[in-house]
């Protein structure tokens, strides 16, 4: 691993302070949980947090939360019975930043709490941790500031490297890089700067996986291994990761990426298979359910949706699919009683835990990114904030909100080969901040194809260079209806390599279509 590319880990906020609590719980022989948070990047990063800790001498354990039971973050409750079980301290993982109450119970039961987060560190920040380590923090000096959670828990596993070289040798942390590139892929962070060497040097690692868990999602998810990319790890492993918590209990996941046996990994991972599948049916059912009732507000420059039977787990994938769809933020919330919990995501630029912070006394809990947010609301103030949030939206707001589909270059013929899609390999990884490159076509297409189970995706037909190419595009019948009676039309162009039979071959998707203005 290339350390002269990598921030000095002790320049992050209590760093230091984490080591020596860390070292000395060694000494006295002192248990330890990792408490991490149930989407991909808590995840991995309580895996990699556990197995660090373990070869360090450590004894210790872990927690997920329940997301149907506990929702999302630290929680009161399980720290006090985590500590009434003997455990002396607890190392968060991607959550905790915003957990004001819980850390001050937690400090006053002599329970010691070191806080590893990326989230937006609130106005006032918790009191009584030993150490609280998030590069957001006032008086941070760590360069990279866009970490993940995993590569937030992966400094602190740097540092106590450091401190104690015996347990580690300096080059075999690489092991871990698998974890952390799986986290900060999955978790959109940009894939720039220091995200993009642990996502680099994480995939070479992948792809030679001692991970049981690691070569038994390949299997399933039709994936080889030797040729992972970013792509695999944002489309087809974690939503089968993910899939576990949004339906029952995430740990079956963690279960898999703990696991040291290819049987048992073979086992959790066609049981995530399964779990996905009745994910994506639904959130197909969903999707439909909250599309419809956009309509009713399609003024709003903001949704903010409501079902009594849409379940909080795939709020997030619902409010992302319409957010895309309909071009502004979208708030999707489950109604349970007296209580409503979802989550939202951004469009554009928009800075949506802003809008949310602004509203704060309407929240019972709420924590998030600048572009995805989570939140608890009493049901009843549900109207009040749909109202709140469209009254502070301004102009500069609603220009933030636009899409800006940036093109690279006009779609040649010679693209469409394996020497391009080997040309395209080289630029990997992408991800947010590094996306894959968007070709253009701009003329007339021979037609469309209408394809799917309902016939909702269409193969849109036209020429490049004198021979006909497809390319598909998905929802283009709720997206894009005039592309049927259009002659000529201007296409954004994703190219990717798509496989049938064993062959490798270029395929293309459309990502903006409009008609043509001349």
């Amino acid at each position: 691993m290339p350390y002269a590319r990598l921030g000095d880990p002790f320049l992050l906020p209590d760093m230091q302070a984490a080591v020596d609590h860390l070292i000395g719980v060694k000494r006295a022989g002192r248990r330890v949980v990792v408490y991490g948070d149930y989407d991909i990047d808590g995840l991995t990063a309580t895996t990699m947090m556990v197995e660090a800790l373990r070869k360090f001498g450590l004894k210790v354990e872990s927690y997920i939360p329940d997301r149907f039971v506990e929702g999302y973050g630290l929680h009161a409750a399980a720290l006090m019975e985590l500590q009434q079980s003997g455990v002396d301290t607890v190392v968060t993982v991607d959550c905790g930043i915003s957990a004001v109450g819980p850390i001050a119970e937690a400090a006053q039961a002599g329970l010691h709490m070191i806080i590893t987060d990326h989230h937006t560190v609130p106005d006032v920040e918790p009191t009584g941790a030993v150490a609280m380590i998030n590069p957001l923090r006032a008086g941070n000096d760590y360069p990279e500031r866009s970490l993940a959670g995993v590569g937030v828990a992966f400094a602190l596993v740097r540092a106590l490297q450091q401190a104690d070289p015996t347990w580690l040798p300096v080059g075999q942390e690489k092991w871990l890089l698998d974890l952390v590139a799986l986290g900060t892929v999955c978790d959109v962070v940009p894939l720039l700067g220091e995200n993009r060497l642990l996502a680099y040097y994480g995939l070479q690692v992948a792809r030679q996986s001692r991970r049981p868990g690691f070569r038994s999602l390949a299997e399933v998810s039709s994936v080889d291994l030797q040729r992972l990319g970013a792509q695999d790890f944002g489309f087809k492993f974690g939503p089968r990761l993910n899939a576990a918590g949004r339906l029952e209990h995430a740990r079956t996941a963690l279960q898999l990426l703990m696991s040291e046996e290819i049987t048992e990994a073979r086992e959790l991972a066609r049981r995530l298979d399964t779990l996905n599948a009745e994910r994506r049916e639904l959130t197909a059912k969903i999707v439909d359910e909250a599309r419809a009732q956009a309509s009713e507000y399609l003024d709003d420059p903001i949704f903010v949706l409501s079902g009594s039977e849409w379940s909080h787990g795939v709020a997030g994938l619902v409010a992302s699919r319409l957010a895309e769809e309909f071009g502004r933020p979208t708030i999707i919330l489950n109604e349970e009683g007296e209580f409503s919990k979802g989550s939202a995501r951004s469009s554009g630029v928009f800075r949506l835990i802003d809008a949310l912070r602004a509203q704060d006394g309407l929240f019972e809990k709420y924590g998030g990114h600048a572009a995805a947010a989570g939140m608890t609301i009493r049901t009843e103030n549900i109207s009040r904030l749909r109202k709140a949030l469209i009254a502070s939206i301004d102009d500069e707001a609603l220009e933030a909100m636009a899409l800006e589909v940036k093109l690279d270059m006009p779609i040649a013929g010679d693209y469409l080969s394996t020497e391009g899609l080997d040309q395209l390999a080289e630029l990997e990884p992408f991800g947010q901040g590094h996306e894959v490159p968007l070709f253009y076509y701009r003329g007339q297409i021979d037609g469309i194809r209408w394809v799917g189970r309902d016939e909702t995706h269409g193969q849109v037909m036209f020429r490049i260079d004198g021979r006909q190419v497809r390319a598909i595009a998905f929802s283009a019948r709720q997206k894009w209806p005039f592309l049927e009676g259009s002659d000529e039309v201007e296409l954004a162009l994703r190219l990717r390599a798509g496989e049938w039979q064993g062959v490798v071959r270029p395929d293309l998707e459309v990502v903006y279509a409009r008609e043509y203005r001349k």
